[in-house]
């Protein structure tokens, strides 16, 4: 009898150390695999970046349109307007996407960072400022923040004009 409970105590005991080696593969499982969707997740925002910048740098009738569009977007003839509208806005679409994935870590703080110097960069240009203040209301809040914060406009007063 004592050797039956002996062997069940020993079946128990390599049974839970069984759990335990299990528990610490599915973690570092879980953790490489955690890995492999940030990367992945950065390099579909790497792709996204360059699919927005490859327009200007493929297509010099491209990059005229959009240097005319940053200087005076006033002067852009209605198809032109149609195509400023629709770049600016998969382009604040793409920032608005960095915001969030920043947010919920798959982008960490040094590429956010960079990320963010760039949207700086593209905000010292007015059109893009004025461009987006005239329609911030179809991005989300966190982007919203973002920009105003980068152009010194108190959240408040701009939802107030």
């Amino acid at each position: 009898m004592n050797t039956i409970l002996a062997l069940g105590s020993l079946g128990e005991f390599v049974g839970a150390l069984a759990v335990v080696v299990s528990l610490i593969y599915l973690a570092q499982q879980m953790s490489q695999n955690t890995i492999s969707v940030r990367a992945a997740s950065f390099n579909s925002m790497v792709q996204n970046s360059i699919r927005l910048l490859e327009h200007a740098f493929r297509d010099s009738e491209f990059a005229a349109f959009l240097y005319r569009a940053e200087q005076d977007p006033d002067a852009l003839t209605p198809a032109e307007r149609v195509r400023w509208d629709a770049y600016m806005t998969s382009v604040f679409r793409h920032f608005g996407n960095l915001v969030y994935q920043y947010r919920v870590g798959a982008l960490d703080r040094q590429m956010w960072e960079a990320y963010e110097r760039t949207l700086r960069t593209h905000l010292t240009s007015p059109a893009w400022g004025r461009w987006f203040l005239d329609h911030r209301e179809i991005f989300s809040d966190a982007l919203v923040e973002q920009v105003e914060e980068i152009l010194g406009e108190p959240s408040e007063a701009l939802r107030n004009d």
